[in-house]
């Protein structure tokens, strides 16, 4: 609003200010001499009257607009024109505060905006969305403003579109708490007019001020003027900087981010992204499934590519569930719910209860006898609906990365044949091997069209032109190869990769058994070498040095390999059918794995198939759980993948017989293996990736049919009532049961109020006596407490084994008093049932009772109340308890192999499940609205979720109260059309009974009532008028009577059951082409019973379960064959012999048991509090009691593996060779605490007992422990100077002690084995080192040195002894013939009884030299013979 308008509201008459209130005001008139300026300000008022802009009154709360959330309401001043005297500001004020009005804080800015632009967004921008936003939302934002405004604008005849747009307003009215009026400057009109008001002031001349310049004459002022000029032509920049203080002035807009936090935002769902999901047209779920992508509606081909791949991937997955041929009608339904999900964004609760005539298929048979029957085949589950919702989001995602290729392929403008195929690929991995292929290929002139464009800078100024080229930078050498001379010696390889792919596919086709190819490779004419070395001479090559030039080509070539996508594709394929998994261990999962690990089974696993990964999924699972801990290595490899290679090459050799030939080809197949091991270790890592995801949905797929199981369970049904009722339950509990635990409990009404509370704090399982007082307790708070409303079930429930005490004295109490059930609607002959008494699935309301909910609800009661409380809420809902947790839920276990999906995806399937099961039992939203229990579920339902349920409830309460009918949705537009399709059917809206047609309101549907959706209420009238046999003037008479369905419910709806719903069917598929078949049955039901209950009935636990409840074991956990460690209560023994008859022993997890006497080892002995090892032998889960065994051998046959271990997929040789080196280690560990009695042993090593002896003199020894176990020692004695001998030695138990074994020979004691064995044969070591043959040092010394002396004496033969280093204790014996004849060499072994050579024994050394001479000439004399025999 323009200034001018501003003043004359400020001339208004004082009379008329007097005459109005704080509370009202009149309407704004505007009355302006200017035409254009009345303009202005009729559109400004306009403005204002639209909900958009508010009046400066507001601006004196801006201040505090930070600290409140709640709305102002406008006051409006009176405005009229005046001809007479004008009043200032000060004068206005004054006036203002004589009226009592509150002093009106000053600012530039007349209007505020409510809704801002996004960064960046342009004012008609901005503009714009707030346009938009007044078409969804006009009314919500209306109500930021007084009543007294919507009077006024009454009074000034506000249009039928003002009050239309009034009615637009409950989408967005659940912001009013939170949303702040902002201060903003003029409008772009405001702003035209202040430039018009200087054009005009320019106009008049200067604004010099002549007052102040009395005492200067107009003559000199004059002078002034001329010589400095007035001023005039310095206004432009007084205008511009006036024009930029007013924009200075101007309040910046406050968001909310500004005001809140952004965690404070996000956790009441009010962020912008928030508030756009809650506005869009589409399922909230759908919005955040979809978050990722930049998700459009296929259309076309397009379209039917979705259908098709998605109908591929479903039969695929189920084909082995159907009988018969069923693909046809099962890729039809497959497509429409593709359609219905992609285009028409319907959830599957709306698809699986409106659109099921599309998931089934009826087939004509014809049976023997002649007759037809029809047999009706389920081609599609809620299940199914499920995953193809997630296959469209994974359709998309290919999608648009086939798009981006698509974009690049046509920006860098490419002939290639293999580019052309890009729309026919059908999986990410094809796409990103085109694209990889792509940039590989034509990287320079993606460089060069991304170098061509404009330059974009980003924040710093910096240009990012280094980011696109980094991107390619890993190809740039392979760029300057291809465009260098070096590149003629790829094209010498004589085939190219495109061409050597064409030709793997189409062998790989023919199963590689045609000898011709559809490619020749040619030969060049030079070899490799020669060619390298001629074009390294070339002046610009790349490569001067001959070797790194061939690496260069050899590489360049191999990546061109590695990059085609058809050889990739092979490459996949082979993977995906012939793959094998293997596990290698490593250090330290070969130390950690033991029998007990959650990793034993897969420990030396190998050769595990695909069907085998898809029969057991957590096995893969938890392979790479184990890989990711560091424990193993999983393999993905294929069958026989030498020959397979072979198979490869022979595409890619040539078949020219000549040595270039083999030489090039010895070349291509370096090559083709460098680009093999490159391209296997990537596709066995997509392999993996591929596997994981199968293994995680089929995980999923488990975890989801077992919580399904938990949740799709009605309310505990009471005696005489409908399933679905919910019933009065008194839980009971004293906790862990201990001596002293009081016994608590809780009653909660149907209505779930929870009307008393029960406490005894006697124990009744300590005693008798005990036992009496508590139930005198408990019959006085029955006749007391709940006499008037009884309860339908007692609920049970503890922390562990001593509840089942309790559940059986409140049983007997139950029984013995005769406590029975309601009987005010049963027939006087029939006589009630006994109270039920129930064990009650506690784990929910151990979660609850220290949850903040219970906290808030019940503060001043203690934690087992609380747990009461819990418990009676699962009895009588179980869905809500469950809802009711939230992220607590991830706590639970349901399936026990869950904790190997991440916590989203199992958030994800337990969302599925509250989806399916909500919408099958629908909510009463008007219950919903007074019940915040009860709505935590309408975030479930179809089309909804917990931005648009809040925003729904909101906006319910604060438009209509409640909601009337489901029509009123739509009339008060509180839904948009696709939300509306999805939810209506699923908000139960009950009607009563009791009321007549005439009290009934007219806006009452009785549909509503029940699950028939909108769209299908006239057929439900069609049928309502069918069975009552009324034409359509009938019909017509009966609206005035409540309608027919309320004619049909008063005659009775079992008539409905006499209509030929086939023929209706075949009826309306014939003339309006809707299946309908389905849908007539499920309305004739819902007509004959409205919402009846479909959910399983009450799940009483089973002995195993509550055996599991209540001691944490499952019945594979204990079970016969588990070793569990008990503690001994009681030893029986017997009074004659003091012989171990029993004994009593208990688990930890309070599992009572016995050991008898056949199960305990003779001569054993035990006390009481003893912690022992067992196996169980038999379990009694109902009384939580167990039979043991404690025997040795009993225990050992139980600790051995308890799964199946396939030779040909079990690594045995591995498992043993492992088992064989644990033990050596076990042995080695042993022998470090071994202590022997004799002067000479030390606890040493090897490597110790040498530096020990070092220092010592040859002969002496150390005896130490031996590492092959506690039976066997270890003698090292010194040979010589670094060189040492270890002799095992074996301990051998006699009838008269032990005996020493050592290379064969047995000695009594120690010191006779040192004094005839290691000192004997050290004697004969000095005698050898005393020889004048024998000579010292390495052997290549001895060797050089007998060399030397043939040479010297070449017609004289030589022999020398040496030392044997590499076996101390052992010498060489070395010799030659001649001068021209080798060095032969002989082993001499050193021993008690003196020398071995060549199997003969000499006692001293002059034997030993006459013993070698004598064999040397036997040896030669043989060989002669020989030769001349020949």
């Amino acid at each position: 609003m323009s200034q001018d308008l501003e003043d004359e509201i400020r001339t208004g008459d004082p009379g008329e200010l007097d005459n109005n209130s704080s509370e009202e005001g009149d309407d704004v008139m505007a009355d302006s001499s200017e035409e254009e300026e009345d303009d202005n300000d009729e559109e400004a008022i306009q403005q204002v009257r639209d909900g958009f802009i508010v009046d400066d009154d507001e601006d004196q709360e801006v201040s505090h607009k930070k600290r409140r959330k709640h709305k102002s309401k406008t006051k409006k001043r009176p405005a009229r024109v005046d001809s007479g005297d004008e009043l200032d500001d000060d004068d206005f004020e004054l006036m203002r505060e004589n009226q009592g009005a509150a002093p009106r804080q000053s600012s530039s800015s007349k209007f505020k905006r409510l809704q801002r632009a996004l960064p960046g967004e342009s004012l008609d921008d901005a503009e714009e969305q707030d346009r938009l936003s007044r078409g969804r939302a006009d009314r919500g934002l209306n109500d930021f403003f007084s009543d007294d405004e919507a009077e006024n604008d009454l009074e000034e005849g506000t249009g039928a579109n003002d009050l239309a747009d009034d009615g637009e307003r409950n989408i967005l009215d659940e912001f009013e708490d939170f949303i702040e009026d902002d201060e903003f400057s003029d409008d772009e009109g405001g702003k035209s007019q202040k430039r018009a008001q200087l054009q005009k002031t320019k106009r008049k001349g200067p604004k010099l001020d002549t007052s102040k310049l009395s005492s200067v004459d107009r003559e000199s002022l004059q002078q002034l003027f001329e010589v400095f000029g007035n001023g005039a032509e310095y206004e432009w920049a007084l205008e511009a900087q006036e024009i930029e203080d007013e924009g200075n002035d101007e309040e910046k807009e406050t968001a909310l981010d500004e005001v809140f936090e952004y965690s404070e935002l996000k956790e009441k769902m009010l962020t912008q992204e928030d508030n756009v999901i809650r506005i869009i047209d589409v399922p909230e779920r759908f919005q955040k499934y979809r978050s990722t992508l930049n998700y459009i509606n296929l259309e076309g081909e397009e379209l039917l590519r979705e259908k098709k791949w998605i109908s591929n991937v479903m039969f695929t997955e189920k084909k082995n569930s159907f009988i018969g041929d069923l693909q046809g009608p099962f890729t039809e339904a497959v497509e429409k719910v593709v359609e219905l999900i992609s285009i028409d964004n319907f959830e599957v609760p709306f698809i699986w209860a409106h659109r099921r005539d599309y998931l089934i298929y009826t087939e004509e048979v014809t049976l023997p006898e002649g007759s037809i029957k029809n047999v009706v085949h389920k081609l599609l589950l809620e299940d199914d609906l499920w995953r193809i919702v997630h296959l469209d989001i994974e359709y998309h995602s290919l999608y648009e990365k086939r798009l981006n290729t698509e974009k690049l392929i046509q920006l860098i403008e490419v002939d290639d044949e293999l580019t052309t195929e890009v729309e026919a690929l059908e999986s990410m991995v094809f796409i990103q091997d085109l694209q990889d292929y792509v940039n590989f290929t034509y990287s320079s002139k993606i460089k060069a069209v991304k170098a061509a464009k404009p330059s974009n800078t980003n924040d710093s100024g910096e240009e990012d032109e280094k980011s696109s080229a980094k991107k390619h930078s890993k190809y740039a050498i392979f760029e300057r190869i291809r465009e260098n001379v070096l590149y003629d010696a790829v094209k010498a390889y004589g085939i190219s990769a495109t061409e050597f792919g064409e030709n793997v596919r189409d062998q790989s086709s023919k199963n590689y058994e045609v000898p011709y190819r559809i490619h020749a490779t040619d030969d060049p004419l030079e070899s490799p070498q020669d060619m390298i070395e001629r074009l390294i001479e070339d002046d610009e090559v790349l490569f001067k040095d001959y070797k790194n030039a061939l690496n260069a080509v050899r590489k360049t070539f191999a990546e061109e390999i590695f990059h085609n996508p058809k050889i990739r594709q092979e490459i996949r394929q082979v993977f995906k059918k012939f793959a094998v998994i293997s596990v290698t261990l490593t250090d330290k999962g070969r130390a950690s794995i033991d029998g007990l690990s959650p990793y034993a089974d897969i420990k030396y696993a190998m050769n595990r198939s695909p069907a085998d990964l898809v029969a057991q999924p957590d096995v893969f699972l938890r392979m790479l759980e184990a890989e990711q801990k560091g424990l193993i290595v999983v393999n993905v490899q294929t069958h026989d993948s030498d020959s397979w290679f072979q198979s490869i090459f022979n595409c890619l050799r040539s078949d020219g017989t000549s040595e270039i030939s083999d030489l090039w080809n010895k070349e291509r197949e370096l090559a083709l293996s460098a680009a093999f091991k490159r391209l296997s270790a990537m596709v066995a890592l997509n392999t993996k990736e591929d596997f994981r995801r199968e293994c995680e949905r089929l995980i999923a797929a488990e975890l989801r049919a077992r919580f399904l199981a938990k949740v799709d369970q009605a309310p505990f049904t009471p005696f005489g009532y409908d399933k679905g009722t919910k019933p009065n339950v008194l839980a009971l509990s004293f906790g862990q049961g201990l001596h002293d635990s009081a016994v608590v409990g809780a009653f909660v009404r149907d209505t779930g109020k929870i009307s008393d509370f029960f406490k005894s704090e006697l124990n009744p399982a300590r005693d008798r006596e005990s036992e009496d007082r508590f139930s005198g307790q408990l019959q006085e708070f029955f006749d007391r407490n709940l006499r008037l409303h009884k309860p339908d079930v007692i609920a049970i429930a503890g922390i562990n084994t001593a509840s089942k005490k309790l559940f059986e004295i409140v049983k007997n109490f139950v029984a013995n008093k005769n406590l029975t059930v309601s009987s005010d609607d049963l027939p006087n002959d029939e006589t009630p049932p006994l109270l039920p008494v129930i064990w009650c699935q506690d784990e929910t309301a151990r979660l609850f009772q220290n949850s903040i909910r219970a906290t808030t609800e019940l503060a001043d009661k203690p934690s087992l109340v609380k747990y009461c409380v819990g418990l009676a809420r699962y009895v009588q809902s179980p869905l809500l308890e469950y809802i009711s947790l939230r992220d607590d839920i991830l706590s639970l276990t349901f399936y026990e192999h869950q904790k190997l999906l991440s916590n989203d995806a199992v958030q994800e399937v337990y969302e599925t499940v509250f989806v399916d099961i909500v919408n099958m039992v629908g909510v009463e939203i008007n219950e919903a609205l007074r019940e915040p229990y009860l709505a935590q579920m309408l975030q479930y339902v179809a089309g909804l979720g917990p931005r648009k349920a809040s925003g729904l409830l909101r906006n319910i309460a604060k438009s209509p109260g409640t909601l009337p009918s489901r029509s009123a949705l739509i009339t008060y537009e509180l839904s948009t059309r696709t939300i509306f399709l999805n939810c209506a059917a699923f908000l139960n809206i009950p009607y009563d009974d009791g009321v007549s047609v005439r009290e009934r309101d007219a806006s009452v549907d009785l549909l509503d009532a029940t699950r028939i959706h909108p769209e299908d209420y006239t057929l439900a009238c069609k049928m309502a008028a069918d069975a009552l046999d009324l034409d359509e003037e009938d019909v017509a008479h009966l609206e005035d009577q409540g309608g027919i369905i309320y004619q049909l419910m008063q005659e009775g709806v079992s008539k409905v059951d006499d209509l030929n719903l086939t023929a209706f069917g075949q009826e309306l598929e014939s003339k309006f082409g809707q299946k309908k078949y389905a849908t007539l049955q499920s309305i004739k039901e819902e007509l004959v019973n409205n919402y009846e209950e479909l959910r399983r009935s009450f799940h009483i636990l089973e002995n195993s379960e509550v055996f599991r409840m209540l001691t944490g074991e499952t019945t594979e956990s204990f079970s016969r064959g588990s070793i569990v460690p008990v503690t001994i209560k009681r030893v029986g023994r017997s009074q004659r012999d003091d012989k171990i008859r029993f004994l009593r022993v208990s688990t930890s997890t309070n599992i009572n048991g016995s050991v008898d006497e056949g199960y305990i080892l003779r001569k054993a002995h035990f006390s009481e509090n003893q912690v022992i090892q067992t196996v169980v032998l038999d379990v009694n889960y109902e009384n939580f009691t167990a039979s043991f065994s404690a025997l040795p051998e009993d225990i050992q046959k139980s600790s051995g593996t308890r799964f199946f271990r396939d030779p040909a997929k079990w690594n045995f040789a591995l498992e043993d060779a492992d088992k064989q080196l644990e033990k050596a280690k076990e042995n080695a560990q042993l022998a470090k605490t071994r202590n022997v009695q004799h002067p000479l042993f030390h606890n040493f090593n090897h490597k110790q007992a040498e530096e020990f002896l070092a220092a010592q003199a040859v002969g002496d020894c150390v005896i130490r422990p031996s590492s092959r176990g506690p039976t066997y020692l270890t003698v090292t004695w010194k040979v010589a100077n670094n060189l040492f001998q270890h002799l095992s030695v074996e301990e051998v138990p006699t009838p008269h002690g032990k005996e020493y074994v050592v290379e064969r020979k047995r000695y009594s004691d120690l010191d006779q084995l040192i004094f005839q064995h290691v000192q004997a044969t050290a004697k004969h070591v000095n005698e050898m080192c005393r020889h004048p043959k024998f000579r010292e040092g390495a052997l290549p010394e001895v060797i050089e040195w007998l060399e030397s002396y043939t040479k010297a004496n070449p017609k004289s033969s030589a022999y020398v002894f040496c030392y044997d280093h590499k076996a101390p204790g052992w010498f060489l014996l070395l010799f030659k013939v001649n001068v021209n004849t080798p060095v032969t060499t002989w082993h001499v072994k050193t021993e008690v009884n003196g020398f071995v050579l060549k199997g003969f024994t000499y006692p001293n050394m002059m034997r030993l030299c006459n013993g070698f001479k004598q064999t040397f000439k036997s040896l030669v004399s043989d060989q002669t013979k020989g030769s001349r025999y020949y």
